[in-house]
């Protein structure tokens, strides 16, 4: 048997001798791990979408739980039924809340989506129609400027016989369908299998995410356990600290920004209604849409909506922009800091840059998660600089240098109001 002094001296080395084999195992066997973590988190995809499910249906479920407790609670017996009655209430609550979320779709799907259907129809119907109408106000608009010189040539039916040479027509389409369906059943077969287990793993997603939602203290309080039988203790209360305040700031984001979508939406609906816009259910969705993704977004929805105003009314797709920013400079200063709140404040800068990188990272994924995920990085940032400089007795003075004081006081560890100005 080891002596433990001799043991105290070596353990150390030995911990260091496992990470040297560890390390180079994983450098020479770089793509089989790569290879296994990536059909691990394949098979974990049901979970992953369970827990953005569980995230998001939980917005509502904790609004309508803290309602039913308070009836119990009014009840002149709470005392000798509540502890009985919890569990119902989470129960009653994901029941509650699984017919809101039935209720939008059934709104979405009988009053909205036909008008939408309706008015893409009708877009695809008369796209060359429209086309010939834009090239027209061009040219009206450079003769109004005295451009005349500058002239677009555009003729329908030209364009419709060079569709028509380009096998574009119905007929054609048809029978080219036809061809594509038999040279590449295989294809086919695949793409249909692919969607059958994409609809797979949301349903299973789905069903998972109850699960999470009707047990969620006693996962999140499992989750809590394992990070301090891991961690040490000032780690594990760092990570838990954090943990807290990723959940507040996604929650918060998340559930203002799909509220302020939704309003956003009414509002362009009914002002677009009574001046009498064209596609005004159209357009307004697509804004409502695409709000979700800040900054970016919004000026996608102008976009689509000024290049189908201006085929039927070029001076009303000018005063549609003109609105538009009327509108927004209304949202960003009134809707959103009430809806979404200041726990999701960036400047400007860090929103735009945030999108730009977590939408090259992951895509559509990335620009939803941008601004939450940037939020916590730019608090942590700031916690941490304000901590150095509190160790290091620095202070920023109002000439805009820095100096040190003679004596710090150094605090535990800084607000999660501190910024780096």
């Amino acid at each position: 048997m080891i002596p433990k002094d001799i043991l105290k001296k070596i353990k150390p080395w030995m911990w260091l001798s496992t990470y040297i084999v560890l390390l180079l195992f994983a450098m020479l066997h770089f793509q089989d791990m790569m290879s296994v973590l990536s059909r691990l988190f394949h098979l974990l995809t049901p979970l992953f979408y369970a827990i953005g499910i569980a995230f998001v249906l939980n917005q509502p479920m904790k609004a309508i739980e803290k309602g039913l407790l308070k009836l119990i609670q009014a009840l002149p017996h709470n005392k000798k039924t509540k502890p009985q009655r919890e569990p119902k209430v989470r129960g009653i609550s994901i029941f509650l809340t699984l017919l809101l979320a039935l209720a939008v779709l059934f709104v979405l799907s009988s009053i909205i989506f036909p008008q939408l259907i309706a008015s893409i129809i009708q877009l695809f119907n008369n796209c060359v129609v429209y086309l010939g109408n834009i090239v027209e106000n061009i040219n009206s608009l450079l003769a109004s400027l005295h451009l005349e010189n500058i002239e677009w040539d555009f003729d329908t039916v030209k364009v419709q016989a060079a569709l028509d040479q380009l096998g574009l027509s119905a007929d054609k389409l048809l029978q080219t369908a036809t061809n594509w369906v038999g040279g590449t059943g295989m294809t086919v077969i695949n793409n249909i299998s692919a969607i059958t287990v994409g609809l797979s793993n949301w349903v299973m997603g789905f069903m998972l995410s109850l699960y999470l939602l009707s047990s969620k203290e006693k996962f999140i309080r499992q989750l809590k356990k394992l990070i301090g039988a891991l961690l040490p203790l000032s780690a594990a209360n760092r990570v838990l600290t954090l943990g807290r305040k990723t959940n507040q700031t996604f929650s918060n984001f998340i559930s203002g920004q799909l509220l302020e979508a939704c309003i956003l939406a009414m509002l362009y609906y009914v002002s677009m209604t009574l001046f009498k816009m064209p596609y005004a259910m159209l357009i307004s969705t697509v804004i409502g849409v695409t709000s979700i993704v800040p900054m970016f977004g919004a000026m996608l929805g102008m976009a689509f909506g000024c290049v189908l105003i201006f085929a039927i009314n070029p001076w009303m797709s000018l005063f549609f922009m003109i609105y538009f920013q009327i509108v927004q400079q209304f949202e960003n200063n009134l809707i959103y800091p009430r809806v979404v709140g200041n726990s999701v404040g960036l400047p400007g800068i860090w929103v735009l840059l945030s999108i730009v990188v977590f939408g090259g990272l992951l895509g559509l994924f990335g620009m939803l998660i941008a601004v939450p995920a940037t939020a916590v990085l730019y608090t942590l940032l700031g916690e941490f600089v304000n901590s150095r400089m509190r160790k290091k007795g620095q202070v920023l003075d109002e000439s805009g240098l820095l100096s040190v004081k003679s004596k710090v006081k150094e605090e535990a560890s800084p607000t999660a109001e501190d910024e780096i100005n």
